[in-house]
């Protein structure tokens, strides 16, 4: 017959458990986030009504944000605008032109950097640096943020969180950005890419309103009259999840901390 024989542990390591527990308690966000391996942004929605998200990022260019504007305008259509914080502080007359226009102002970030890239003091700091500049043009309260190149991690969901935002991915990519051409646009959005999940209640559409996509200009009034044939409405990302019972993935339906103000 074998005995095991347990020592009593050291002081020493009693002291370290000890200094573990203290770090764990303090910043369980971060150590949940980094531990969990779950946490996720928003892809899309679950919702009874027939709505779709309908989003544009902007972080460069003079052409094609306008014309994106007027075809919003004519066919009476309100979006989430992702916007990076440099671009916006060139371009105010246009931000004021989309919120009165009806339009819901977002972050992109402020360099156009992958975030999952910063260390949680840099990634604080870029988030509430657009913050700051966004919502002094907009009169807007920011919530949503969209990561540069949809770079993210645990750190980046759950800083977001901390400080009052949902992270919103995309569930409906139109590519645009490619430059591959109007009907593959329109394409890429109304059957999916290479012929997959097309957009559909609750789904989250990706354009860009940068002048790296000015085949968005020819193919959105065709996407909305298509998307409308269908009796679909599409809506900024607020409207959406008002209605929405929860969010995909499961991983995704964290709710935001109360927002501090941005000190000025």
């Amino acid at each position: 017959m074998r005995f095991i024989i347990f020592q009593k542990p050291s002081w020493r390591n009693m002291i370290l458990w000890g200094i573990f527990l203290i770090v764990l308690v303090t910043s369980r966000d971060n150590v949940i986030s980094v531990f969990s391996g779950k946490l996720k942004p928003i892809y899309s929605a679950q919702v009874t009504t027939q709505e779709i998200g309908l989003t544009f990022d902007i972080s460069w260019g003079e052409q094609t944000a306008e014309p994106i504007l007027d075809i919003l305008k004519q066919k009476e259509i309100h979006a989430t605008f992702f916007l990076s914080s440099p671009w916006a502080s060139k371009h105010e007359a246009l931000i004021k032109r989309m919120v009165a226009e009806g339009h819901e102002i977002a972050s992109h970030g402020n360099r156009h950097v992958d975030l999952n890239t910063l260390s949680p003091s840099e990634l604080e700091k870029e988030i509430l640096t657009s913050q700051e500049v966004l919502e002094k043009i907009s009169g807007q309260k920011i919530s949503l943020l969209r990561p540069p190149n949809g770079a993210y991690d645990n750190k980046v969901i759950s800083i977001s969180q901390k400080l009052g935002y949902r992270v919103i991915q995309w569930s409906v990519d139109s590519l645009d950005w490619k430059r591959p051409g109007p009907e593959a646009v329109i394409n890429n959005v109304m059957k999916g890419i290479r012929n997959g999940h097309g957009a559909q209640a609750g789904d989250i559409i990706l354009f860009h309103a940068s002048d790296s996509a000015p085949d968005t200009i020819k193919a959105l009034p065709v996407v909305i009259d298509s998307l409308r044939n269908k009796n679909y409405a599409l809506v900024p990302i607020s409207d959406l999840l008002k209605n929405a019972a929860s969010t995909w993935p499961p991983e995704s339906n964290l709710n935001p901390q109360e927002k501090a103000p941005v000190q000025r």
